[in-house]
């Protein structure tokens, strides 16, 4: 009888354990997905002003539905660090997914607008493959992601950015790079009672699609801002360089969200001057009741006295 239950004990641990090993079996036949250009705009931004050449440009094709396109422009870089807000309702959803790379060695390839416009017309296939690695870190309490390459190159890096569902967007600089945000399709900002953008941007625009673009050209903060408050206030032994750059943060709504937010305000607005104006007129009735009621016991008292 022992023997018996002893064979049925090894038994059933051998199946746990073989089921567990297959369990961490991982199909070899299972094929990566391959990069979809075909979801990226590849324009080519460039300031005519600055003399000293093509610079790093970061470009935001932001969507109200928890996602945004990131279109890199880069010159001589090694390294991409993203700074994500992270969706605290997914949590488990990808940060940064496919990702493509249009780019040459940055030792034969020239930083201009020529060779930005070239490499935005190819395909994966008329490009060197460059390998890369992805890891994070966190630094002081927030997320960083760092996608490196295994050499220097200059050329166009996208990823599609899951970001947190709505209309709020914040981007958090984390090298020298012009920055410009392309707005959904009738969308907007700026107005402070339903959206704005902070800061400012230098300049702003509609594109060929009638969508709204801001663009920022230099993000470093200045000394002494948040620096100063963090010393001061906070007691936090802080220096410039941990905050080199100003964070944007933009709000964007629909165009007609100013006009329903007049018309629900008015007819508020309304309401309460209706609900006033009653209050008003019942409190005048009532003070004139109390006066008619206050004027008989008045004359009933002179004439019993009478």
């Amino acid at each position: 009888m022992k023997k018996q239950i002893i064979t049925v004990v090894f038994i059933f641990a051998l199946a746990v354990l073989v089921s567990g090993c297959i369990n961490e079996l991982v199909p070899v036949d299972e094929e990566v997905a391959s990069p979809d250009l075909s979801t990226y705009e590849l324009e080519v931004f460039y300031d005519p002003t600055d003399d000293v050449g093509f610079v790093n440009t970061t470009t935001f094709y932001l969507a109200n539905d928890g996602s945004a396109n990131v279109v890199h422009m880069i010159v001589n870089a090694s390294v991409i660090e993203v700074v994500p807000l992270e969706d605290m309702l997914n949590p488990n959803k990808e940060t940064i997914s496919n990702i493509v790379i249009l780019a040459g060695s940055s030792n034969d390839t020239e930083p201009s607008f020529e060779t930005f416009e070239r490499l935005s017309t190819s395909s994966i296939e008329d490009v060197p493959v460059f390998n890369y690695t992805m890891d994070d870190d966190v630094l002081r309490g927030q997320k960083h992601i760092y996608i490196r390459f295994n050499e220097s190159i200059t050329g166009i890096v996208a990823y599609s950015l899951a970001t947190p569902k709505g209309q709020d967007f914040m981007y958090i600089p984390a090298h020298d790079s012009v920055v410009r945000f392309v707005l959904p399709e009738g969308y907007t900002t700026g107005n402070p009672f339903v959206g704005k953008v902070n800061p400012e941007p230098a300049e702003r625009y509609f594109d060929d699609l009638d969508r709204e673009v801001l663009v920022w050209y230099d993000l470093r903060a200045t000394a002494g801002s948040f620096t100063e408050m963090a010393r001061d206030f906070l007691k936090v032994d802080v220096s410039d360089e941990d905050f080199p750059y100003k964070p944007i943060i933009v709000k964007f709504y629909h165009k007609s969200a100013p006009r329903m937010l007049l018309i629900g305000t008015s007819i508020l607005g309304a309401g309460v001057l209706i609900v006033l104006g009653n209050y008003l007129s019942t409190r005048r009735k009532l003070r004139k009741t109390r006066e008619l009621i206050e004027e008989g016991f008045d004359e009933n008292i002179i004439s019993e006295k009478k």
